[in-house]
């Protein structure tokens, strides 16, 4: 049986048996306590906890997984993953351990047809119920099943939580896969007896003190891995030889253009990899330097790495990602509903890191060499390479342990406690806004009253004079916090006042207001606290148009559009979200339209507290990678959005008045960047962007009328009038006219005809711009036949260079293409100096990219010389710097090189 068909037939009996099937869970689940869903029963921890009913009283799913525990087994054993499928049945005080056995037994030998005498089962020393079950109801001889103690057969989810003694049922896979020990049996760490099946009986919850609890109800929860029972099935040895995993492995191997050794672990890392890689970001994932974010990165940069190893240099775990949208998409259609930006985004990903690969596994090599006789790596190095050329510290372990070396973890851990204190000591002394948290945290929690009121009587409990901060026993001003910057304000006393500057700290927690000075304020009296109503209404405009935003972003762009971050202030905000590309302008226009059409329909605001189990029952969209407490706050926007947020918002949409999209950009791979305007800033932005409109116009018409653009060799017209145009005073009234009757479609159509005018007058510049590169590139390729005729012959190989001042690149391209076809074998070494920068444009033929000389190798050696950095291929690359009078040094620093290779000297 294929993989699927074997899924299919697992749910179909359970079905059979009154269960009833529900689709896997997110791999970001909505419990906080883990990072990501590493078990089928997450999604009913709170039914086995009694804090919440179950809708049925048995299920059974097929539950998609990820566990990063396991990632250095990964490849070197046929059984380990980092993303797995757990088929597993599940009952909510309904049958207990004589059913989940009973039918486990079934299922395994009537339905699977497998042979009795290869399976074995084992059970918590403790648990003679199960032992009877086993020995007696199933018939299994005493010799084949094993007691075993709390670490084999005792099974929790975590620290705490629901938990319960368990019995694994095992397959015997022969002698050949084991240890050769008399005594090898369930248990021991060989290959031989595969455990297929967990069966867990939920009867305790575990407190924090360690404590068993007995739960309200007795509960099953089993798993039984897919990858593991297809590979029995399907006879094969591994579970990367089943029909699940093979194809992508064969698939990568058509990529490979060298087979190292350990060729099927490498391989094996990759399938792995580029299947947990697409569920990751088909959940809504994207590459991050933390939390979900940073494992989906490393398991990229890990699966690029291997790649390297089959000297594969191009991104091509995108390609992988299609095989595994193949397998996959009809089970999990959201890899079918989002293959195209699982491709986008693995693709971004890794070409951001080709480079820094490169730089790292030059540097490391250097280290492994220089540290050999030691056989550690230093911290103060690994540190180096993470923080100044971002190379993952796993990957340096990883490749330092191949060659029989270690990292020293506590130095490097050392060197990034200093950093991080050098950055928290200039984050405290950065500005008036900042301060150090960490003194008040032994304060008692401050009575925010923001949500109700702008003004407050309130007692100071807490001065600190050196900060200049304030805590008040209870305070309107809201803190710093979910994006949304912290209230601003005064606080009066006595006939005195003092500025609120900022606010910190959390609802629930303590507040703490950075004020301007404390002359006069004192410990237990009572002051007035008001906050800044201008700017508070203004920042509320623009968080609730951050959530229109965000629902109309999944109307136009789909569900995967998810929020990433965010950054809400008076004046406009910042929103990151989860897609692919860049928006359309049609794509853009509907966003907008749904937005303003939402606050022209005057929509309730409101906000509800309630537990973070009854918001989700309620449908309330709650944001990746926050952590909620046990009491959230939902505010409902009508009836169109429903999210979990603690900020503050207006009373109704129509409060906000207009909403306009001023900037949509890249932020990182997958992720996007609008920033956006409400309420009368979007007049202020609107007149603002005439302005510019106005201004840059301006300067072309001078640019054209410059003596740089009417060289007679050019050839092109002389500026006519209908080039030029002004705005007029009525155009400029008929747009303010349309700004304050909130007409965007009048603004729109007169900013769009603007805009036309302004593009004939671009067009007309970028024309007359290519024509003086053209006129460039032609003047310094007449350069060639000389330059050759001054090639330096080394070892036989002629080498040409030369150094322009204010030659574009493109120019020194061309110049490379002319010289080489005067001389087809040739290394070039090429600098210009641009706006007082350095460039250098190195290219090789290819009968010496085949010889082992590459650009890409000289330009790496010699950027560093101009203060910079560059990269490309053999036979073209590039690089920029600072120091544009170390140009000479670098240029010869690459003939050099060069001269070195072609001698056979190390370089």
């Amino acid at each position: 049986m294929k993989g699927s068909e074997i899924r299919e037939k697992f749910l179909k009996y359970f079905e059979k048996k009154g269960h009833k099937r529900l689709p896997s869970s997110s791999l970001i689940p909505s419990d906080p306590s883990v990072l990501l869903t590493l078990a089928g029963m997450l999604q009913f921890k709170p039914i086995f906890l009694g804090e919440e009913k179950p809708s049925v009283p048995k299920a059974t799913t097929c539950q998609k997984c990820i566990r990063m525990i396991d990632i250095d087994r990964v490849g070197k054993t046929p059984r380990h993953h980092t993303f797995f499928e757990m088929l597993g049945n599940f009952s909510f005080g309904d049958y207990f351990k004589k059913e989940a056995i009973e039918w486990a037994w079934e299922f395994l030998t009537e339905e699977l047809k497998l042979d009795k005498g290869r399976l074995s089962a084992a059970v918590f020393e403790k648990d003679e119920e199960a032992y009877d079950i086993w020995t007696k109801s199933i018939g299994l001889p005493p010799d084949r099943v094993f007691k075993l103690g709390e670490e084999n057969n005792f099974w929790a989810v975590g620290p705490t939580g629901p938990c319960g003694p368990c019995s694994e049922v095992y397959w015997d896979t022969g002698e050949k896969f084991g240890c050769g020990k008399k005594d090898c049996a369930p248990g021991c760490d060989c290959d031989r007896f595969l455990e297929v099946w967990n069966l867990v009986f939920i009867e305790f919850n575990r407190d924090a003190g360690g404590k068993l609890n007995k739960l309200p109800s007795k509960n099953i929860d089993t798993g039984m891995g897919l990858e593991r029972i297809v590979s029995v099935l399907q006879g094969v040895p591994s579970n990367f030889e089943t029909d699940l995993l093979k194809p992508i492995g064969d698939a990568f191997m058509k990529l490979a253009k060298f087979k190292p050794e350990k060729s099927n672990a490498a391989k094996n890392v990759v399938s792995d990899h580029v299947r947990a890689v697409s569920h990751l970001i088909a959940d809504g994932v994207v590459p991050a330097n933390e939390g979900r974010g940073y494992v989906l990165r490393r398991l990229i940069r890990r699966g690029v790495r291997f790649g390297r190893m089959f000297k594969i240099e191009e991104p091509f775990l995108w390609r992988l990602s299609k095989v595994v949208v193949d397998l996959n998409g009809k089970f999990y259609p959201e890899l079918k509903k989002r293959s195209a930006e699982i491709a986008k985004i693995i693709k971004a990903e890794e070409e951001s890191f080709s480079l820094t690969l490169d730089q790292g596994l030059s540097l490391i090599t250097k280290l492994i060499d220089s540290h050999k006789s030691d056989t550690i790596i230093p911290g103060k190095d690994a540190f180096k390479l993470h923080d100044t050329f971002g190379f993952p510290l796993e990957l340096t372990q990883e490749i330092a342990a191949e060659s029989g070396l270690t990292v020293d973890i506590d130095g490097f851990n050392e060197e990034m406690k200093v950093q991080q204190e050098r950055a928290r000591a200039a984050g405290i002394k950065g500005g008036a806004d900042k301060i150090d948290l960490n003194k008040y945290k032994k304060l008692p929690s401050t009575k925010f009253v923001g949500y109700e009121s702008l003004q407050a009587d309130a007692k100071v409990v807490f001065i600190d004079p050196q900060e200049k901060t304030v805590v008040l026993e209870k305070s309107p001003f809201y803190p710093e916090g979910g994006g949304q910057v912290g209230d601003e304000g005064s606080l009066s006393f006595n006939g005195s006042e003092v500025k609120v500057l900022a606010t910190f700290g959390e609802i629930g927690g303590v507040i703490v207001q950075k004020v301007d000075n404390v002359a006069g304020l004192n410990q237990k009296m009572n002051v007035k606290a008001t906050v800044n109503s201008g700017k508070r209404f203004s920042t509320a405009k623009h968080h609730t148009s951050t959530h229109l935003l965000h629902k109309a972003l999944g109307i136009v762009l789909g569900e995967g559009a998810n929020q990433t971050g965010s950054f809400v202030s008076p004046d406009y905000f910042r929103f990151d979200f989860s897609h692919g590309g860049a928006l359309s302008s049609d794509e853009r226009s509907q966003i907008e339209a749904i937005v303003n059409t939402k606050i022209k329909e005057n929509l309730k605001v409101e906000a509800v507290e309630t537990s973070l189990q009854d918001a989700q029952k309620m449908g309330a969209k709650a944001l990746f990678g926050e952590k909620y407490g046990k009491k959230v706050r939902v505010l409902k926007i009508g009836d169109f959005s429903m999210e979990l947020c603690a900020g503050t918002h207006v009373n109704n949409t129509g409060a906000i008045e207009l909403f306009k999209i001023s900037s949509e950009s890249a932020v990182a791979a997958g992720v996007r960047r609008i920033e956006a305007v409400a309420g009368s800033k979007v007049i202020e932005h609107i007149l603002q962007e005439l302005n510019e409109v106005t201004k840059k116009n301006v300067e072309m018409i001078c640019v054209c009328k410059s003596e740089d653009f009417k060289k007679e060799q050019l050839g092109g017209a002389p500026l006519r009038d209908f080039d030029v145009f002004e705005i007029t005073v009525e155009e400029v009234n008929t747009i303010k006219k349309a700004l304050r009757n909130k007409d965007l479609i009048a603004v729109d159509k007169f900013m769009s005809h603007l805009y036309e005018r302004n593009e004939r007058l671009m067009d007309r510049i970028d024309n007359l711009r290519r024509d003086i590169r053209n006129l460039s590139a032609e003047k310094v390729s007449n350069d060639a036949p000389l330059l050759v005729s001054k090639a330096k012959d080394i070892s036989g190989v002629r080498v040409v260079t030369a150094k322009y001042m204010n030659v574009d690149k493109d120019s020194l391209r061309v110049l490379s293409d002319r010289v080489s076809q005067l001389l087809p074998s040739c290394v070039m070494i090429f600098g210009t100096v641009v706006s007082e920068k350095p460039v250098i444009v190195c290219s090789v033929t290819k009968d010496l990219v085949d010889k082992g000389i590459s650009a890409s190798d000289i330009v790496r050696l010699i950027a560093p010389v101009i203060g910079g950095g560059g990269g490309g291929k053999p036979n073209l690359a590039e690089a920029g710097g600072r120091d544009a009078d170390k140009l000479d040094e670098a240029i010869e620093k690459g003939l050099l090189y060069t001269r070195d290779k072609l001698e056979g000297k190390s370089a």
